[in-house]
């Protein structure tokens, strides 16, 4: 099992591979693809700040970690693009193929059709925008030319098991192991993105329109718990992002620490770290929390001791107990 990190910048390389990443995944954004508005990313993530500035930074980043024997996958993951793109994104990913990228993570079918058809030497991963949820879904990305599929937060571990037991054994799994999460599922939620989304972490306000609430006090006495319960949920899980630090240096936002074992023995590939456009201090406490977890799991630690170890290092007992910042429940 590998740890796949984020980046957005040359700098970042050495420091993340010396903490122990294996993989790396990045964004370019080349000056001929400038964004017009958000339904002309490249990514799903803000240019300026998650991606890398273009081909030639690119280059060295590969050349870079190729020489520690580290592989470098591009995103193209939007679910979906305009007309007028397809043949420059398609143009990119020949150009990032030419300077030896590894792999192309794709959310839109029709672009891998594209790329496959064009390219196929290409190795391509599906994006968890794809909303990959069943071992239908896995086999028709499989049928596209898909050697890796990126699977969507919150799937539970028997769900992974199930999917896994009826694919083809050829397969790459990868799934979220540390940082953001997302109010309903990212890979589900097209219009949040699609008009600038985020008005899912606003700080809404609810309350109860029955006019007979005083005569079932218990009805609104369960609505306060539960929107006590989500509120409590969007800040651990989805409002600081990570961003906020433990008393040992590590993010404190959402986690799988705790499923490694079990992660370990389904045959997952790869668990990714979130956040391209996070500070480089934060994917680096990031890769260096996964590693030291993950080398207790390689080493044949008991389940037990390693969910030990993970909420130790976390520091953050309460928070493990109540599950709200829980990728796998």
């Amino acid at each position: 099992m590998k740890i796949l990190a984020p980046l957005n910048s040359l700098q970042e390389v050495s420091i993340l591979i010396e903490r122990g990443a294996q993989e790396i995944y990045c964004g370019v954004q080349p000056a001929d693809l400038k964004p017009t508005s958000t339904n002309s990313f490249i990514n799903r993530r803000t240019p300026t700040k998650a991606s890398i500035k273009d081909l030639k930074e690119l280059e060295i980043v590969i050349n870079e970690a190729h020489a520690k024997e580290v592989k470098v996958f591009l995103t193209l993951n939007q679910p979906t693009y305009r007309p007028d793109l397809y043949s420059k994104i398609l143009e990119l990913a020949k150009e990032t193929v030419a300077l030896g990228i590894d792999a192309l993570i794709i959310g839109d079918p029709g672009l891998m059709r594209l790329v496959k058809k064009s390219l196929p030497e290409a190795v391509i991963q599906v994006s968890s925008l794809a909303g990959v949820l069943n071992s239908a879904s896995v086999n028709f990305f499989q049928k596209l030319g898909a050697s890796r599929i990126i699977f969507p937060r919150y799937i539970p571990l028997e769900d992974l098991k199930t999917i896994i037991s009826k694919t083809h054994p050829s397969l790459e799994y990868e799934v979220f192991i540390l940082n953001d999460g997302c109010v309903f599922e990212e890979s589900y939620c097209h219009a949040n993105h699609a008009f600038g989304g985020a008005f899912c972490q606003k700080n809404w306000s609810y309350s109860l329109r029955e006019t007979n609430i005083s005569q079932n006090p218990e009805k609104g006495e369960c609505f306060s718990r539960h929107i006590a319960d989500y509120q409590r949920w969007l800040w651990h899980g989805i409002k600081n992002s990570g961003v906020i630090c433990g008393h040992n240096g590590f993010p404190l936002g959402m986690c799988g620490l705790c499923a490694l074992p079990e992660l370990y023995r389904l045959g997952i590939s790869s668990v990714k770290i979130v956040g391209r456009e996070a500070p480089l201090r934060k994917k680096a406490a990031s890769v260096s929390m996964v590693r030291t977890i993950l080398d207790r799991v390689n080493t044949g630690d008991n389940e037990e001791s390693v969910k030990d170890a993970a909420k130790k290092l976390r520091g953050t007992y309460k928070i493990c107990a109540s599950k709200y910042a829980c990728y796998i429940r």
